[in-house]
C-alpha cells in the first residue's frame, strides 16, 4: 500500500492579487511550498521571461570556448559536433549543427551507435573527425569523463570543446575548454540544465560575441524544449523558461521534421510537457535504442518534407517494435525476480541472455516502479554483462556502483540512472555486494510515499483554481502537477474500462459531479458497486475541450475504499 502524505502548508496564506488577477488561496499555498513565496516570485512563475535567463558567461570556461569557435569561424575550420544517442544528445547536436552552419562554420556531425560503441565520446567519432579534416570536436551531452578519447583527439591535432551537463570525475579531460555547470568550483546559478540547455547557453554567448540578435537563436527553442523535457531534468528556473517558450514554438515550428513527427503522432494543438515526454520523446529515443540515432538527427535537420515524413514513419515503427520487445523483457525479468526471490532484495539485479541492450534501461524503470526498489537489468553474452540501472529517491545508484567499482569494467550516470558493464562472472557477486551495502539503509527509504499538495473537496473546485492550474505547465520533475486529496467521494454511474487498462467513472461530492479517469487501475472495477462505493483518492485537475466546450476532468492517481466503508 502506498502511503499518502500531505505537504506542509501555511494556513495563514490568503488570496493574492497580481496584475489585477486574484490568485486563489489554494494556489498560493501550493506555490509557496515550491519556493514561490512572495508576490514577485509567484508573478515570475506564472509569467517567466527569456530575459530571466542568466548571463551565459557565468558558465565555467565559456569565454575560452567562444574564443576557440570564433577562431574556427575566422579560419574557416571544419568542426565535428559529437552528440549522444538519446533525445537530449540528438536535439543538442541538431541545435549546434543548425547554428554553426547558419554562421558559416563548415560542420559535420557524429552520434555513436549505442549497441556497437556505447555511451560517450567515441574513438570512432574521433577518427571520423580526423578523416573529415576537422580541427575542432564540439561535444554535446557527453565528454566530461572522456579522458582517453580527448587525448586521442589531441594526438590527431584536434581541439575538443566539451559541452556537457553530467557530473565530472575527479580527473578532468585535458580539453581545449570544458563547459559544464557541474564543474568543481562552478558558481553558475543553475546547475540542472540538460545537455541541449548547456549547448543553448554556449550559442547565447557566441551570438552575443558576434553582436547577433538572439531572435534567430530563439527559433530553435523548440529543440531545446524537446531535449530538456525528455531528459527529465527539473522543470524549474532556466529549464522552465526554456521549456515554456520552446513548447510554444513546437506547436508552430517551421522545422519540417518536427511537423511531420507531430502529424505522425496525431498531435495538433494543446501541446504540453506530457506529450513531449511520453509521445514524441519515446519515438526519438526508440531510433537510437533499436539501431542508429542518425534517422532522428536527420529528421530534425532536413528541409525536405518527403524525407521528414519517411523518417517520422520509421521512428514510429521503431517505437512500436521497442514496446513489443520491452513488454517481453519485462515479463522475463519479473519471472526471474519472482522465481529467485529477488523481490526481497533491497537492490534488484537480474540478468539474462539475449535481452536487448538498448531496451533494458526502460524495463529497469518499470521494475523499479513495480517493486519500488532500485533495479539493474543486464544482458549477458559469453564473457560480459552489460545493462542499465534505475533507482528510487534517496538512493544514488551511480554512487552505489562506485562503492564496488573493482567488480565493474565501466559505469557512469546520474543519481537515479546508470549504465554499466562487468564480467559475467561478477553479476551475482555485485548483487550480493550491493545488497550488503544497502542493508544498513533505513527501511523507510523503501516505502513508497505519494505526496499531495492539499485536501480539496470537489465542491471547492472553482473556475479560478482551474484557470491558474493551467499555468503550472510545463510540469515535470521538481514542478509536478498539483495533486489533491478527495475524501469520501461517491462513485456514480457505471464505471467502464477504456484504453488498455484505464478506468473511467464519475465522482460526486454533495451536489457536485465530475468525470474521472484512473490510469492503469482497471482492476479496481471489481471493487466498485455503483451508487454505493465511496472512495478516497488523490487526483489532479485538467480541462479538456469537447466540441468547443471546456470540461473538467479529474485524473485519479491513486484510490482506496473510503475508511468508513472498510
Amino acid at each position: 500500500m502506498t502511503e499518502w502524505k500531505a505537504r506542509d502548508v501555511d494556513p495563514s496564506l490568503t488570496d493574492l492579487v497580481i496584475r489585477g488577477k486574484t490568485v486563489p488561496r489554494e494556489i498560493v499555498q501550493i506555490l509557496a511550498l515550491r519556493g514561490h513565496d512572495t508576490p514577485e516570485r509567484i508573478e515570475r512563475y506564472f509569467a517567466p521571461q527569456l530575459s530571466d535567463l542568466y548571463d551565459p558567461f557565468l558558465m565555467p570556461n565559456m569565454e575560452k570556448a567562444v574564443d576557440r569557435m570564433l577562431q574556427a569561424l575566422s579560419g574557416n575550420e571544419k568542426v565535428l559536433v559529437h552528440g549522444d544517442y538519446d533525445t537530449d544528445g540528438i536535439t543538442g547536436t541538431a541545435l549546434l549543427v543548425r547554428n554553426f552552419q547558419k554562421l558559416g562554420i563548415p560542420t559535420v556531425s557524429y552520434i555513436p551507435n549505442r549497441l556497437e560503441e556505447g555511451y560517450g565520446v567515441s574513438e570512432t567519432g574521433v577518427e571520423h573527425a580526423y578523416e573529415q579534416g576537422c580541427t575542432v570536436i564540439f561535444t554535446v551531452d557527453c565528454g566530461i569523463t572522456a579522458i582517453n578519447t580527448v587525448a586521442t583527439a589531441a594526438q590527431h591535432g584536434i581541439d575538443v570543446i566539451v559541452c556537457d551537463h553530467h557530473k565530472p570525475l575527479p580527473v578532468l579531460p585535458d580539453a581545449c575548454a570544458l563547459i559544464d555547470p557541474k564543474l568543481p568550483g562552478s558558481t553558475y546559478p543553475f546547475q540542472d540544465l540538460a545537455g541541449v540547455g548547456v549547448a543553448y547557453k554556449f550559442l547565447q554567448a557566441l551570438y552575443s560575441s558576434l553582436d547577433m540578435p538572439l531572435d534567430e537563436l530563439q527559433e530553435d527553442l523548440d529543440l531545446v524544449a524537446l531535449g530538456t523535457v525528455v531528459d527529465v531534468v527539473s522543470l524549474v528556473d532556466e529549464n522552465r523558461v526554456l521549456a515554456m517558450y520552446g513548447i510554444k514554438r513546437i506547436q508552430n515550428s517551421e522545422k519540417k521534421g518536427l511537423r511531420a513527427l507531430l502529424k505522425e503522432a496525431g498531435l495538433r494543438r494543446g501541446l504540453a510537457a506530457y506529450h513531449l515526454g511520453f509521445i514524441i520523446g519515446p519515438r526519438i529515443n526508440a531510433c537510437g535504442r533499436m539501431r542508429s540515432a542518425q534517422d532522428a538527427l536527420e529528421l530534425l535537420l532536413t528541409e525536405d518534407q518527403a524525407v521528414a515524413q519517411e523518417h517520422a514513419r520509421r521512428l514510429s515503427k521503431d517505437n512500436i517494435e521497442r514496446q513489443t520487445i520491452e513488454d517481453a523483457i519485462f515479463q522475463d525479468a519479473t519471472g526471474i525476480i519472482e522465481q529467485r526471490g529477488y523481490e526481497k532484495d533491497r537492490i534488484i539485479v537480474a540478468a539474462q541472455e539475449n535481452w536487448h541492450e538498448g531496451i533494458v534501461g526502460i524495463v529497469a524503470s518499470r521494475i523499479t516502479e513495480t517493486y519500488y526498489k532500485p533495479a539493474i537489468l543486464l544482458t549477458l553474452n559469453e564473457q560480459r554483462a552489460k545493462g542499465s540501472g534505475r533507482s528510487i529517491p534517496g538512493l544514488d545508484i551511480t554512487a552505489a556502483l562506485a562503492e564496488h567499482s573493482s567488480m565493474i569494467t565501466r559505469f557512469g550516470g546520474h543519481t537515479q540512472a546508470a549504465g554499466l558493464e562487468l564480467p559475467r562472472d561478477n553479476v551475482d557477486k555485485l548483487r550480493q555486494a550491493l545488497n550488503a551495502s544497502a542493508s544498513v539503509l533505513e527501511e523507510s527509504l523503501f516505502k513508497r510515499i505519494t505526496h499531495f499538495d492539499l485536501e480539496l473537496r470537489l465542491t471547492q473546485i472553482t473556475k479560478e483554481i482551474v484557470f491558474f492550474l493551467k499555468y503550472f505547465e510545463p510540469t515535470g520533475m521538481a514542478n509536478p502537477q498539483a495533486v489533491f486529496l478527495g475524501k469520501n467521494l461517491e462513485i456514480v454511474g457505471v464505471p467502464r474500462v477504456v484504453g488498455s487498462n484505464h478506468l473511467k467513472f464519475a465522482l460526486r461530492d454533495k451536489d457536485t459531479v465530475f468525470q474521472a479517469l484512473a490510469f492503469r487501475q482497471a482492476d479496481s472495477i471489481l471493487k466498485i458497486e455503483p451508487g454505493k462505493t465511496r472512495i478516497d483518492c488523490l487526483y489532479s485537475i485538467s480541462e479538456d475541450s469537447f466540441f468547443g466546450k471546456n470540461k473538467i476532468m479529474l485524473k485519479v492517481k491513486s484510490m482506496s475504499i473510503a475508511h468508513d466503508q472498510q
